[in-house]
């Protein structure tokens, strides 16, 4: 049983209620990482259970677009400085191609959970913030600071200043949200009355005119998108942490039962060995926009949903991610509708490496490798330029150095006088299999480059070795049949005779 399986299982045994929203949510401080993803790979995957149980179930995201500003980001220039402390929402585009900070890093994301097929209902903090919707759970919360005081203090252990409110203004004349001090508020008019730390005196309005304090807006939320369902962080779960807070303020304050909680381990990003902590505002990731140029959707949603919430996951975008290629190609089935989806995305790796970006040539490659390519079929041609895109962007970005090459089109003589004459006589020995116009498929050369071995008594990596420094002017390279059943017979014939007699 798949895990999501027996989350949305437990569920339904536990929750009194018929209908579910199953809520998740990213601050758009950066760009949005693969580590981000995780939240909302869990929501899809549960969500999916549940209707496949027949439960009435809607998957939401919430875009926190009304957080502020916490510093200048290395990635910000230096006018950026202004702007900390104010709303996402609020504050420019760096690159001016969208109409705010927040939707400049939030937009690629969306786009890519579309590439990634999930359907999810968007909402953005500041919309909701604006439209009226928080009002009712403000007004609350104003009217019973010293409740939310004393709650936060038993559960976090941390003492609140007496000048702390639940509600943080926005400053009409400096916008920030982080500095203005609540000094008296208004409930029939719906307004704060605030001094802020810019010499500004000013009102606020509940609609729109600042946001709750994180705790108290996390526990807010809930109540108003009726929010049963909700994956997070492990250090929210922590005790005394934001769950356990959030869950106290939601039933004292709101009442309102908190959200079936489901905490997960974090994706940590390792590249050459070290492992680092994924993090949008210090540029340690890789965003979902770009890994999924390099790898289809179905690879990253699998690298994800394969691993059970509780555990972590180390995310290497090199040699490990191609081998979980493999392991979907394997067990689940191939990546592309038509021959794009028969072609195993390694040994594309290799064709498209010989081709050296002539999708032509690639067509002929991939036919010479024993698979029907049919140019009037535009789609399934498609398929393949689409793959082949995946497969060069993952070599460019993401390839170790070791699965790299370059087909030699001149003799590697120098490299060549390292071999040995055994070695020379078993090259001589695999271009006579091409001297009557033979085409040899993968497993046929892989086959005879045992047969020559044997017979001419030297161990077959040995043979191995003098092939990919005869073609490719290293000692290693792609599996050996596969590469030769990619190239033209006769340029094999040739490059194999003429290293036997350098």
């Amino acid at each position: 049983m798949h895990w999501s399986l027996a989350i949305a299982e437990d569920i339904v045994k536990r929750r009194k209620e018929k209908k579910h929203v199953l809520a998740t949510g990213i601050t758009p401080s950066g760009d949005i990482h693969v580590g981000n993803l995780r939240e909302i790979i869990i929501g899809d995957a549960v969500h999916s259970a549940l209707l496949d149980m027949d439960v009435d179930a809607r998957l939401i995201y919430v875009a926190d677009t009304f957080d502020p500003l916490r510093r200048r980001y290395s990635f910000l220039p230096e006018e950026y400085e202004a702007h900390v402390g104010k709303p996402l929402s609020e504050i420019p585009d760096p690159e001016g191609c969208h109409s705010s900070y927040a939707d400049h890093f939030l937009q690629p994301f969306l786009d890519s959970l579309a590439d990634l097929g999930i359907k999810i209902e968007i909402f953005k903090a500041d919309a909701m913030y604006k439209s009226g919707m928080y009002v009712g759970v403000i007004k609350e919360a104003n009217s019973r600071r010293e409740e939310l005081s004393r709650i936060i203090e038993e559960v976090s252990g941390r003492q609140v200043p007496e000048e702390w409110t639940s509600f943080n203004p926005l400053c009409d004349a400096c916008g920030r949200i982080t500095s203005g001090i609540v000094k008296r508020y208004d409930i029939e008019k719906e307004e704060v009355y605030y001094e802020c730390e810019c010499g500004n005196k000013g009102a606020a309005s509940f609609k729109g005119g600042g946001k709750l304090a994180w705790r108290v807006d996390w526990a807010a939320r809930w109540k108003i998108l009726g929010v049963t369902i909700e994956p997070f962080g492990k250090d929210h779960a922590a005790p005394g942490g934001s769950f356990d807070t959030g869950k106290k303020i939601s039933s004292e304050i709101y009442n309102y039962e908190a959200p079936y909680p489901i905490p997960f381990e974090h994706i940590l990003l390792k590249t050459k060995g070290e492992v680092t902590a994924m993090s949008s505002s210090m540029g340690t990731n890789i965003p979902v926009h770009a890994i999924l140029e390099a790898v289809p959707p179905e690879i990253l949603k699998h690298v994800i949903s394969r691993v059970r919430p509780e555990k972590h996951i180390e995310f290497d975008p090199s040699l490990p991610l191609l081998n979980l290629i493999d392991e979907y190609e394997r067990e689940i089935g191939g990546i592309g509708r038509g021959v794009a989806g028969k072609i195993p995305f390694r040994h594309l790796i290799t064709l498209v490496q010989i081709a050296r970006g002539d999708f032509s040539k690639l067509l002929n490659v991939i036919r010479r490798s024993g698979y029907e390519v049919r140019e009037e079929n535009e789609a399934e041609i498609k398929e393949i330029e689409k793959k082949a895109r995946y497969v060069e962007n993952w070599l460019r970005e993401y390839a170790p150095p070791g699965l790299k090459f370059e087909l030699q089109s001149a003799l590697p003589t120098e490299e060549l006088k390292s071999l040995s004459e055994v070695q020379k006589k078993a090259l001589k020995l695999l271009a006579q299999e091409l001297q009557e116009g033979k085409t040899p498929s993968a497993d046929e050369w892989h086959n005879k480059i045992y047969e020559v071995a044997s017979a001419t008594n030297v161990e077959a990596k040995e043979i191995f070795r003098a092939i990919y420094i005869a073609v490719l002017k290293k000692p290693s390279g792609p599996r050996a049949g596969w590469l030769l059943a990619s190239l033209d017979a006769e340029f094999i014939r040739e490059r194999f005779e003429s290293a036997a007699m350098v």
